[in-house]
């Protein structure tokens, strides 16, 4: 263990050398190498060795101290143990778990090159105007309200039959029952209105008529009545304030285009027979 030590202390010492080592252990990993299960030799080289000390620092933010960097290669040449036993056994084969685990191998492999590309501004630009509705702030509500009480069918049709009954410039006469929120809001956006009220009285506001009352609308109070006075479309969204959100959806579709057109050329090298039940 002490030459694995001194090699492993050099190779802290000698960043460029620790970089190109761990790529090395990456290549390999991604390139699918496995060991033959036949193989009774396990080789913890300067490659593998290099791999764990750089694990270890990006987990604890420190390297391993000579002790924990025995007990990393002891648990190296374990797993290397139990591995290849375990393909000895044939204990890889039609397990779901595993062909999970290597399908998104597989995937992660096929989606990499697009994962760490960086658009351009004409790209998120682009995206931005093929659907400018899913980037832009939801509309701000000016509204009044009027709680009526606890819900229950009687009080919902008496609601909905004065509210029918309204002529232009009138207000509901249902009786009115006091509660601790605001009759009216100024310039409200839909999320902080559904924080005092919920959700579902929220998403009523989107259908309601502008500039009369409407409803019954439930919260989690009770009913409410409802006057939505104006609703402020938001001007379209800047590439700027919304980069991050527009480059997170430009990456994911990337990397859903690249691993389908992998799966496509794979697909050229296989007869696929599907036969169903009867």
């Amino acid at each position: 263990m002490i030459a694995w030590r001194t090699r492993a202390a050099a190779l802290l010492r000698e960043p460029l050398l620790h970089f190109l080592a761990a790529g090395a252990v990456i290549f390999i990993v991604l390139s699918g190498q496995q060991p033959d299960a036949g193989e009774r030799r396990i080789v913890v080289n300067e490659a593998a060795v290099s791999g764990l000390v750089n694990r270890y620092i990006q987990a604890f933010r420190r390297p391993p101290t000579d002790e924990e960097l025995d007990g990393l290669i002891r648990d190296y040449v374990r797993g290397e143990v139990y591995y290849r036993e375990a393909l000895r056994l044939g204990l890889d084969q039609d397990d779901e778990v595993v062909k999970k685990r290597l399908r998104n191998k597989m995937l992660a492999i096929a989606g990499a090159e697009a994962e760490a590309t960086r658009p351009s501004d004409a790209q998120l630009q682009a995206l931005l105007d093929q659907n400018p509705a899913r980037y832009a702030e939801p509309p701000r509500y000016t509204l009044e309200q009027r709680y009526l009480g606890a819900d229950n069918p009687a009080l919902r049709a008496a609601a909905r039959a004065q509210i029918a009954a309204l002529k232009p410039g009138e207000s509901p006469s249902v009786p009115e029952e006091p509660i601790p929120l605001p009759g009216r809001l100024e310039s409200s956006a839909l999320l902080d209105i559904a924080t005092q009220f919920g959700d579902d009285f929220a998403a009523a506001l989107e259908q309601a008529p502008l500039g009369q009352w409407s409803g019954p609308v439930g919260s989690g109070f009770g009913l409410h009545v409802v006057k939505v006075v104006r609703r402020e479309q938001r001007p379209k969204p800047d590439l700027n304030a919304i980069r991050q959100r527009l480059e997170n959806d430009w990456r994911s579709a990337a990397v859903r285009k690249a691993e389908d057109e992998n799966l496509a050329a794979l697909l050229k090298g296989y007869d696929v027979v599907i036969e169903r039940p009867r």
